[in-house]
């Protein structure tokens, strides 16, 4: 072979070189990008991520009212930072790609959004009573919408980790395939240089010859030399240039690994032959398989090492999940399920079927979040304080009671009971005090009852006992005395000791004759005859304790006649506008001028009203009289009339005030319609109709007597009333106790919020006025400004008002 023919392939092959590092470096770009793409798996980890901290949060919410609890107030607000960060992730980046793939995803990270916001101020004094429990009822309806955000995403994800694997494998192929073309033309290569070395020896003696006959200079030779040095030099460099390439390759599987194996679920892909092809380090930990597991294994050959490791949990429980799976697999659909596991744990997995044959599946502990859902199940039906059953458990628990003693004809007894000189405990030596005596109460009354019987604490100081089959009313009354004996004994609490009384009512049926009301009215009737009788002491409900129904009998029969004979009356309270420093408008407060008892009590008067179905007529009344009167003021002063439940079992109600606003000329805005929560306790779609058409005609709707429910908050989700009105006995003791000046804050900072008119009743002081407009309340009434009056004598002015 000439010298020039081996330039010309050392040409050629150099040449095969530069391409062959060009298409490579081409590779790498795709294999970066490829790479890139495990960046689209932060879709599942970020959606896992806000599903864990969303979880973490409610655990710590709902851990802090518990007794003994080590969570504190630092612990929330780190767990909820983290989830608003984690919100925040939600927001940016390739997550945005995945959300607007579907609106009801836009939407559950909207409401999680929103949810944050109303916690700030929630989070802020979570150590305060109520709030975990108000924080709890912000988070719990977005857990359901967050955990389908959660799956969703996984799907997401598998499908990119199908499409993202297939891509790797082609590179794999192909990188692998120019590397053995690379290596063989490396080895030509240096097969050349081998060559072409000894045609460069062979050159040089050549050379050596033909200068010696030729007298070449050994200029001439040098840069020969030179030459040759050069194109050796050369080839060094492309060779480091490919180890370079090399190292980078190797750089970008390992930061590929790491991101696998740092997820929170555990990955397992599999081919159509049922063998693993890829999993992750969270797969192997949370069934226990250590080193052991390798690609090519199958789900049976896990099974069994964990079998042989000794590990007979973990080895059930993939063995139950590989059972389920079985038939998504035959059908080739994509599912989730959730098992559950002898040893407690729980695991939800989502299962996808891939493009190409083979399934890809994630699987996550959910275990904690279960704990966290039957924990919150539990506080809803038992008192948070003394772990008796609730108000709600009791009703429920009392209404299957009468249901059974009705079948078996069998007795049954409920025994009211109430405190006596709790309330000094209270207030001398504080409610922690109180609050540790309830404790040791509800613990005595449990020792004293029978294993069948149910104890449950209404609220405040008042207890209820279930005595299931009682043989005889001698029976009720040894439990009644084992009760007040027991309760009476001194309490030593904190070192101090302290006695106080109980006094028992006693209701029993026959047969499980009367209603679960009934039963309770009829207990409540005989606690009421205990107290009046001296404390201390128990008492069964007698028919003689009808003097009050008799009593009642007359005053329904009076109250039919008042309104034809125009026995009732409105008077009017003033509303002040705290802002403006002026009269806003007059609640309408009905008065009854009974001919021979003279001013009757509303509160009196409008429960009998409601019973015999005369509030409807009565509340007609009071609309049309308000409305008409109102019209006679200036333009900027609304009236403001109260409704009673019953009366939105009308169906005549929008019709009525429609008449009332037209027949007066009053514009709609300037009625206020209040009401309680009460209103939205009973047929709630109905109501909300009501309310709605009520709001379109321009109407405003307030609730009244705010946050002395168990669910106010849930009704200010369910409609956007116009005005808040904060019960008056938060107003009551507002100097006196820093819960309720908390409470009335947390209530005006939610109203503002929300963008509703925060209005507080029971102003009856100076100072109670000046901390209400400290809190941000915009409206204020009570005694302070004027005692309810007829129309007559009623002024408009805030001024007029002060001088009169």
């Amino acid at each position: 072979m000439s010298l020039r023919t081996l330039k010309i392939v050392l040409a050629v092959v150099i040449g095969c070189f530069i391409l062959s590092a060009s298409y490579i470096t081409i590779l790498i770009v795709e294999r970066q990008g490829a790479l890139r793409q495990v960046s689209r798996y932060n879709t599942s980890w970020l959606a896992s991520q806000a599903v864990s901290e969303f979880t973490r949060l409610e655990q710590r919410i709902s851990a802090i009212g518990l007794p003994g609890s080590t969570v504190d107030k630092d612990e929330v607000i780190l767990r909820f930072d983290v989830l608003a960060s984690r919100v925040k992730l939600l927001n940016d980046g390739e997550f945005q790609d995945f959300l607007q793939r579907d609106p009801e995803r836009v939407a559950t990270i909207k409401s999680l959004g929103e949810a944050i916001v109303t916690l700030q101020a929630i989070i802020d004094e979570i150590e305060t009573p109520g709030a975990p429990q108000r924080a709890l009822v912000v988070l719990t309806p977005l857990e359901t919408k967050i955990t389908g955000l959660a799956s969703a995403a996984n799907h997401y994800g598998a499908a990119r980790v199908a499409e993202d694997q297939h891509e790797l494998v082609r590179l794999h192929w192909l990188f692998s395939s120019l590397a053995v073309g690379l290596i063989l033309c490396g080895l030509v290569l240096i097969g050349l240089i081998g060559r072409h070395n000894s045609l460069l020896e062979r050159a040089h003696r050549d050379l050596r010859s033909l200068a010696e006959n030729l007298q070449l200079t050994s200029a001439e030779l040098a840069e020969a030399n030179k030459a040759v040095g050069s194109a050796y030099a050369e080839l060094q460099l492309r060779n480091e240039a490919l180890l370079m390439q090399e190292v980078e390759l190797r750089t970008q599987n390992e930061r590929f690994d790491a991101a696998l194996n740092n997820m929170l679920h555990g990955l397992c892909m599999v081919n159509t032959d049922g063998r693993i092809i890829v999993f992750n380090a969270r797969f192997a930990e949370l069934f226990g398989l250590g080193n052991t597991a390798r690609p090519g294994d199958t789900l049976n050959d896990l099974i069994e090492q964990a079998d042989r490791m000794g590990d007979e949990v973990s080895a059930l429980a993939l063995r139950q999940i590989s059972i389920e799976q079985q038939e998504l697999m035959r059908f080739r659909r994509a599912g989730s399920f959730i098992q559950g596991q002898p040893d407690g744990r729980t695991f939800a997995v989502s299962h996808q079927p891939m493009a190409g044959g083979g399934w890809l599946a994630t699987y996550e502990d959910i275990t904690e979040r279960r704990q966290a859902e039957t924990q919150i199940a539990y506080m809803a039906h038992h008192d948070a304080l003394t772990d008796l059953a609730n108000r709600v458990l009791f009703r429920d628990q009392l209404e299957q009671a009468i249901a059974i003693a009705h079948r078996q004809e069998d007795p049954l007894a409920v025994l009211c009971l109430d405190l006596d000189r709790f309330k000094d405990v209270n207030d001398s030596l504080g409610h922690e005090t109180g609050d540790a005596l309830l404790k040791a109460v509800a613990s005595r009354i449990r020792n004293c009852i029978g294993g069948s019987d149910v104890a449950a604490r209404l609220g405040g100081d008042e207890f209820v006992v279930l005595q299931i089959s009682p043989r005889e009313p001698h029976d009720c009354a040894v439990l009644a005395t084992r009760l007040i004996d027991t309760l009476g004994a001194p309490y030593d609490i904190d070192g101090q000791e302290i006695v106080i009384g109980a006094s028992v009512g006693i209701a029993l049926t026959s047969h499980g004759s009367v209603t679960p009301d009934e039963l309770l009215k009829h207990a409540d009737l005989a606690l009421y005859r205990a107290k009046s009788n001296g404390r201390g002491t128990f008492r069964f409900f007698e028919p003689e304790m009808d003097e009050q129904l008799q009593a009642r009998r007359q005053l329904e029969i009076d109250l039919r006649k008042a309104l034809p004979n125009g026995e009732f009356e409105l008077y009017y309270q003033p509303q002040i506008d705290i802002r403006a420093d002026e009269i806003c408008g007059f609640e309408a407060l009905l008065r009854w001028h009974h001919p021979d008892r003279g001013m009757v009590p509303p509160g009196e008067f409008i429960p009998v009203a409601e019973d015999i179905g005369l509030i409807s007529a009565l509340g007609e009344w009071v609309i049309q009289q308000a409305c008409a009167e109102a019209a006679t003021w200036p333009e900027r002063v609304k009236v403001a009339v109260n409704l009673s439940p019953v009366q939105f079992r009308n169906r005549t109600l929008v019709q009525s005030v429609v008449s009332a606003l037209t027949s007066s000329g009053v514009t709609p805005d300037r009625l206020e319609l209040e009401i309680t929560e009460s209103v939205l306790l009973q047929d709630s779609e109905a109501t909300l109709a009501t309310l709605y058409q009520l709001r379109e005609f321009g109407v405003r709707i307030a609730m009244d007597d705010f946050g002395t429910g168990y669910s106010s908050l849930s009704y200010l989700r369910s409609f956007p009333f116009d005005k808040i009105k904060i019960d008056q006995s938060f107003v009551r003791e507002l100097s006196s106790r820093a819960d309720c000046l908390a409470i009335v804050q947390s209530i005006a900072s939610l109203g503002a919020s929300l963008g509703m008119a925060v209005s507080a009743e029971g102003v009856e002081t100076e100072e109670q006025f000046r901390q209400l407009k400290a809190t941000g309340c915009t409206e204020v009434q009570g005694y302070y400004f004027g005692r309810p009056g007829p129309a007559r004598n009623i002024v408009h002015s805030l001024a007029d008002l002060r001088v009169a």
